[in-house]
């Protein structure tokens, strides 16, 4: 079961006009490494869901400015002591991995913030936040959208925090 959006997408800005407690609010406006962010207070592990060539959204391919017809789905869990905390899903488009950083097109289990937050040409670019829905419960997510050496990608984090 993947999280569901149950919002709309909405600005930082608007997000610190919602009713959201501080920590979730911290998690939200993370900037640095969520991977690292967990791994200073507890056990990190990562469960690769699946990483496949999908049709994705016209949403989707809007944060992308993309018309690609299928892009790479990353999909995984961040864990923390065994516990689900994050829900990941990263858009790849095969332009920005042979392009923009090759290392993009074979992570395996390794997290994606290793790369993220190690070079430069990494550059994140707009956030958006929208509420989700994940096994009958509600949580607050973000998408982010960087620049990859001039290609798009984007990561949407779902923080599972109540």
């Amino acid at each position: 079961m993947h999280p569901q959006i149950i919002s709309k997408w909405i600005d930082k800005e608007m997000l610190l006009n919602e009713n959201i407690s501080a920590e979730i609010l911290s998690w939200l406006l993370e900037e640095k490494s969520i991977t690292q962010r967990i791994m200073k207070d507890y056990s990190f592990s990562l469960e690769l869901i699946s990483s496949k060539q999908e049709i994705i959204s016209s949403e989707e391919k809007a944060f992308l400015g993309n018309t690609e017809d299928k892009i790479q789905v990353r999909r995984v869990k961040l864990l923390a002591n065994d516990k689900e905390i994050v829900i990941a899903k990263s858009l790849i488009p095969s332009l920005t991995s042979k392009h923009g950083f090759d290392g993009l097109s074979n992570l395996g289990k390794q997290p994606l913030g290793d790369l993220i937050f190690q070079s430069q040409i990494f550059v994140r670019t707009k956030i958006f936040f929208a509420k989700f829905k994940y096994k009958n419960s509600s949580f607050w997510g973000r998408i982010t959208i960087f620049d990859v050496n001039s290609y798009p990608m984007t990561i949407m984090e779902v923080f599972l925090i109540e």
